[in-house]
């Protein structure tokens, strides 16, 4: 089962700014708090769902299992609502064309997200140039690191249909590089931009707090003297959950 989104938040459609419903989940490797992590290799995947007229959305079980199967793998997960299903604006349309549109949306912004998303960079980097693979659902990302980067375009039911039909990732960026101002792919880009710097500053603060401030076992107690006149000093001892007073 898939935990709370690390991010809710709407994007308007390349087609024709409608807006959409979109969650993007973290993986442990991001956890500023989780033990051992794994290092993070900056895998992400969108995973698209079934046919809105017949109750198809991101909270979709099949998407939610595969969802919560890559996060376990230390994929970042993205997910999205298609005009019409559930809170997103809109109608589902006869021709999908629209659809195509909401998927590319959602792309354009995982990969800029992605790009600007890495509280343990120093400093910005070009953003990596990107190459479709044999498969039809996924696509690698180019990247200065040992391992590149894999970005994993999938959909179950109706959403694979859509994801068999959207266009090489090199044609979706392309969308993405010179915007006009006010357009769905300007704002895209600059939503991802935000949302990522933010998530870079709280991860970055959490992680320093943590190893600022760490676990204390114990906590001193002044206790008041004893008839013989010396002060007892007790302290306060939690393990397992059952605080117990331990006098010196």
């Amino acid at each position: 089962m898939l935990p709370e989104p690390t991010l809710s938040f709407t994007l308007p459609s390349l087609h024709d700014d409608t807006v959409l419903d979109c969650r993007v989940y973290h993986c442990r490797a991001l956890n500023p708090a989780a033990s051992n992590p794994s290092p993070w290799k900056r895998h992400a995947a969108v995973i698209a769902h079934p046919y809105a007229p017949l109750g198809g959305s991101y909270d979709d079980p099949i998407v939610d299992i595969i969802a919560a199967t890559l996060l376990r793998q230390g994929f970042l997960v993205g997910t999205f609502n298609f005009r019409g299903a559930a809170g997103s604006a809109g109608r589902t349309s006869w021709t999908a064309k629209p659809e195509r549109s909401d998927y590319m949306s959602f792309v354009g912004f995982l990969v800029y997200y992605m790009h600007f998303l890495d509280p343990y960079r120093p400093a910005t980097t070009p953003l990596p140039t990107t190459t479709r693979t044999t498969s039809t659902t996924d696509a690698q990302t180019k990247s200065p690191s040992s391992e590149h980067p894999l970005l994993i375009l999938s959909g179950y039911s109706y959403g694979a249909m859509i994801t068999t039909q959207i266009p090489p990732i090199s044609q979706i960026l392309a969308q993405f590089k010179l915007p006009a101002a006010g357009s769905a792919a300007a704002d895209i880009r600059l939503r991802a931009q935000h949302l990522a710097e933010q998530q870079n500053v709280i991860l970055a603060s959490a992680r320093t707090a943590s190893s600022m401030s760490p676990r204390k076992k114990y906590f001193g107690m002044r206790m008041p003297k004893t008839k013989s006149g010396v002060a007892s000093t007790s302290y306060l001892q939690k393990q397992n959950g059952i605080i117990t007073k331990v006098s010196l």
